[in-house]
Order: structure tokens, then sequence, then C-alpha cells
């Protein structure tokens, strides 16, 4: 064996071998996290479709027990005389194949009897429940790290791949969105087989098989379907595709033709279908807009019971949408989880690579991610995580484009027998870097989580599932709604229907309790959480505008808290209205000692307080 061929053999070795150990340390901090390290979900969006995912599950359709006002108006309106059935309330806020998978997982678990899993707050402070949706995540987490291995590998090398799944695997933030409970990680493995799917499409077209290359490139359009399937925001990555192809391919438009069909198909009629109890698609089209553009934002539309009383700001619509576009680029690095070589991405549209697909690759992912941008401004919220985020679905494509711009600029150095001595310390660099202080935290993290894995630190404040499972489920009942500020919470750890605590007391008493009263459905309580008085900046002035009338009730916990000893009943103040013309019903008349529900229960203590209708009892059914 010559001295080449035993050099061949050593490279393959040793890629080998870094292979396994990277796939060893990803799944093994996959476990760790969480199994030891987990407290449980925050994320509201991944409570309701966790709740979602339970009642299909359960054979109760797609089906919600968190019910927002803004439904329950749009769904009257258009009943076409027929009062509403709150045990069967169809949810229209989310694309539905990520909750059909969790109910799955949900069902495959038994989850889905909620009385046979039931917390024990003596035991465990975190849902066991919260682990089945957040190792559901997990599992797509690796599946897309495999999904990027074996695409890198197609379109660059086997270093890049790795390079770039360790710089993913050991990511905060992608494993935060691991963890999460949200669909990114399914998104993301559908967006990666999609790019499977462009890469032997392109591949195709280039040795003149253009049967084979229309086939690949419908199913590439089948898994953007999927895609949008998952989350509504994702049509911004599929128009951006549709953009791509329509000019790349020959005869020009003909792809994007076929693929805009299949979307249709797949896409369009279902969610037009699914929409029509609220009014159809222009109204949810409608609602994304005054998200991104109205005066108070989604949050404040969806506790609303009409829509008479929000202002849209118009002044510079699209003046304010292009500086909201380009806001985007200026959070790309942080929301693709800070890895090193994002950025460079941009320098490696300038430079030409040698392999169609690689060619053909990056100016799709570019006008994917340039429309979703875009989107994003239009519809979608600021927060680093969240189930609007669809930067995070870029963050694979930016890295490894970047990582093989970084490793091109080193061959070019001719460095020669030191290239692969340079070229390890620039990859141990670029992980120090982009993880370093995930990295040192990892131990204490770890060292905590064996501590305290009995019983896990909760998301507290605002979530303290134990409560919401144990006192609150048991104090109430099945048949009548909860008000409150935590409706998510409410309807996964307590299995109850909840409503979204409106901020008006005139559009509760004027446009919702008729509807109510028409459907047979009772109101039991009202359960006010941290959401509304602990977690809002701005002190009092932040409270108010979050609870609105109600902010009354949200003060009453933080009073009690101030002074323990006094047995104060802040609502007792509120007996008129501040406007004379209102018809509502004043505060006080709703929740006192002498109003409708005049009973305080302290679910933890007075951060959570419950107030009933009857007097009530903490006693296991």
């Amino acid at each position: 064996m010559d001295s080449a061929t035993g050099k061949a053999i050593s490279a393959r070795t040793r890629l080998l071998a870094m292979r396994w150990i990277l796939a060893f340390v990803i799944v093994s901090l996959s476990i760790f996290q969480l199994c030891l390290t987990y407290r449980g979900m925050d994320q509201p969006e991944a409570m309701d479709m966790a709740q979602i995912g339970r009642q299909i599950a359960r054979g109760e359709g797609f089906t919600s027990k968190f019910i927002r006002p803004i439904d329950v108006w749009d769904q009257n309106e258009f009943s076409k005389g027929k009062a509403l059935d709150f045990d069967h309330f169809a949810d229209t806020n989310h694309a539905p194949l990520y909750p059909y998978v969790l109910a799955g997982a949900i069902k495959a678990s038994g989850y889905d009897d909620f009385q046979a899993h039931r917390m024990d707050d003596e035991k465990s402070n975190v849902y066991a429940g919260d682990r089945v949706i957040a190792a559901t995540s997990t599992l797509f987490f690796l599946l897309a790290m495999l999904l990027a291995y074996t695409l890198f590998t197609r379109l660059f090398d086997e270093v890049v791949a790795i390079t770039t799944v360790a710089l993913m695997g050991l990511s905060e933030l992608v494993l935060q969105y691991a963890l999460s409970g949200l669909p990114q990680m399914l998104m993301m493995c559908l967006m990666l087989g999609a790019m499977h799917c462009l890469t032997s499409a392109v591949k195709a077209d280039k040795e003149d098989r253009s049967a084979r290359t229309v086939l690949w490139s419908c199913l590439m359009y089948v898994l953007l379907g999927l895609l949008c399937l998952t989350s509504r925001m994702s049509i911004w990555c599929a128009l951006g595709m549709l953009a791509f192809t329509g000019i790349y391919f020959r005869p020009r438009g003909m792809h994007a033709a076929i693929g805009a069909a299949i979307l249709a198909i797949m896409v369009i009629l279902p969610t037009v279908y699914q929409l029509a109890p609220t009014g159809g698609l222009e109204k949810k089209l409608m609602y994304g807009i005054f998200n991104g553009f109205g005066s108070d934002g989604a949050e404040m539309l969806m506790r609303s019971a009409t829509t008479e009383a929000l202002s849209f700001n118009s002044s510079n619509f699209f003046l304010r949408w292009l500086g909201y576009t380009f806001a985007q680029f200026n959070s790309m690095y942080i929301n693709m989880g800070a890895i090193v070589t994002t950025p460079f991405f941009l320098l490696a549209l300038l430079n030409k690579f040698r392999n169609p697909a690689v060619q053909a690759g990056k100016w799709a992912v570019l006008a994917m991610w340039l429309i979703a941008c875009a989107g994003m401004a239009l519809f979608g919220e600021a927060r680093t995580i969240s189930a609007s985020q669809l930067s995070i679905l870029f963050t694979p494509f930016f890295a490894a484009y970047g990582t093989a711009l970084v490793f091109t600029l080193l061959a070019r150095m001719q460095l020669g027998s030191a290239f692969n001595g340079v070229r390890g310390l620039t990859i141990v660099a670029m992980l120090v870097i982009s993880s370093g202080l995930f990295l040192f935290q990892l131990p204490k993290q770890l060292y905590m989580g064996i501590w305290t894995s009995a019983r896990g630190i909760p998301h507290f404040p605002p979530y303290y599932p134990a409560a919401m499972n144990g006192k609150l489920h048991n104090m109430s009942n099945e048949q009548e709604l909860i008000v409150t500020d935590q409706p998510w919470g409410v309807a996964w750890y307590a299995d109850r229907k909840a409503l979204w605590l409106p901020r008006s007391i005139e559009e509760y008493t004027r446009n919702l309790e008729p509807i109510f009263n028409r459907a047979n459905q009772g109101t039991q309580g009202f359960l006010i959480t941290p959401s509304s008085h602990s977690m809002q900046a701005n002190g009092v002035s932040g409270v108010i505008r979050e609870a609105g009338d109600f902010a009354p009730l949200a003060l009453e916990g933080k009073l009690l808290l101030l002074a323990p000893r006094h047995n104060m009943a802040f609502a007792e103040l509120f007996t008129t209205n501040a406007n004379p013309k209102s018809t509502a019903r004043p505060l006080a008349s709703l929740v006192s000692t002498q109003g409708i529900y005049r009973h305080r229960n302290f679910i933890l203590g007075a951060e959570m307080i419950y107030y009933s209708r009857e007097a009530v009892s903490d006693k296991n059914p």
C-alpha cells in the first residue's frame, strides 16, 4: 500500500470518527437537556398547539379549548343563526399538520387521558406531557441534523457538512427551538427535504432529463406544501421558490406554474375551507396585517369581541413595511443562532461555485429568505423564539455556504501540508465563537439539572403547571368557561375551556355574554395569573395596558403580595363605570364580595387567584 492510499484511508477514518463523535455529542446533549435540564414549555403557541393535538387524539377533531373573543364574534357572525358549540369550538388560528403530528405523539404516550397523568406537586413541578411535546420536537431536530449532513455532503463535502451540523447542534438557540415544542424543527426538516429535491432537479436538468427534472420539482413543491400546512407563514418561503424556479428552469415559468398548482391544491383550498367559519382567508389576512401595523397588535385584536374600535395605522404603509423588512436583516445573526459563519452567506453570493447545484441552491435560498423577511415584517413578531419566526429555517443553509466560503478562501492561500491543521483550528475557532458561552455554562446547567431533576424548575413567572393541573382543575368543571389571561395554560395544563380575558368589560357584557347565553354556555370564574401583573414592563401603566378594564384584578394580587396581612378587595372600589354612557356592568358587580364571582381562591398564593361563583374546594374528584 503506497503512502497516498494510506493517507486517503487515514483521512476517511478521521472523518468517520468525527461523524460518530458528533452524532454522539448531539444526541447526548439532546437527551441531557430533555431529561435533566428541561423546565417545561414556556411558549404560548406551543401549549395552544399541544392542547389542540390532545383534542385530535381524543377524537374531537381540530377543536380548541383556548377560545379567543374575536373568534367567538366571527364564528357567531357566520353561524347562520345557529348557536355556537363551545364543546367543539373549531380552531382557525393554526395550520393543521403540526397539531396532527403532536396528536400522534400524545396518543402513543397515553397523554390524551388527562386523569391518568395528573401531576403531583409534591413530586414534580414540570408536567410530563410537556416532555412528550419537547421529545417530538427534539426527534425532528435530530432528523434535521441528519438531513443537513446528507444535503451538504452532496453539495460540498463531508468536512463542510460535519462543521455545519456541529455549529447547529451546539447552537443554544437551535437547541431552545428543539425543546420549545414549536413546529420549527419539523419545518426545518421539510425545508431541507425540499432543497434535496431541488439539488436532484438541478442535476437532472444539467443532464437534459426533463421528465426527471419535473418529477423532482413536483416532489419539492409537495414538501413545500407540507411546510405551508405546518405554518401559514411558510407561504412566503414557497413564494420565493416559485420566483426562483420560474426564472431558473426552462421553459421559463413552467415549473413555477406547476408549483403554484400544487400549492393551490395542497394549501390554499384546505386553508379556505378551514377558515370558512370565521369569515374566510381575507379576514385572517387582514388580522395578520393588523398584527404588524395595527395600533395595538395581534394580541389586543384577538382579545377584542369586535373589530369596530380597532384602528389601523395606514400612514406611510409601504415605507414602514420596507423599514420592518430591513430590520429583519439587522437581527439576522441573532435569529439564526449567533453562528459565526451565517453572515458569510452574503459574501458567498459573490463567489461562483463550480457545482451547478450549489450555485442554484444559493440563489434559491436568497429568494426564499428575502421574501420571507418581507413576510415576517408584515405578519410576524419581533421575538427571537416564536412560531412565526422563519429565520431559523435558513440557519443550516447560511451556515453551510458561509463555512464553504471560509474553507475555499483557506484553500486559495496555498498552505500546502499545513492546510488541514489550519482548517482544523478554524473549525475550533468557529465552534468557540458560536457556542463557547453555551458550552461554558453547560456543566453548571447539567449539575443543577441532576440535583433538581426530581422536581424540576418551571418557567415561573408566569407558568406554574402544578397549580393548574392540580388545584384549578379540581376547583372547576369541564362544562363552563374560565375567563383568564393565560388561556393556553388553562387549556393545556388544566384541561378546561378558557376564554382569553377581554380588555373591555363592555365588550364582554354587550358582545360576548349574549352569545354565551344563546349557546347555554356558562362562565364559572376569572383566573388572574402573573401574565397580567408580574410579566409587564412599566409598572402599573404596563398592567393597565395589558389588562384594560380588568386591571384592578391584576393589581389586587400585587397589593396582597405587598400587604399580605390585609385581605383587601381592590375591585370593591369600582362600583361605577368611568364612562357614564356605558351600558356594561361595573367591575364590582362581576368580581367582588357582592358580585357574581365573589369567592377568591388562591391557586398559588396571591400570584394566581381564581374568582369563582361558588365556594369551591381543592379536592381531587
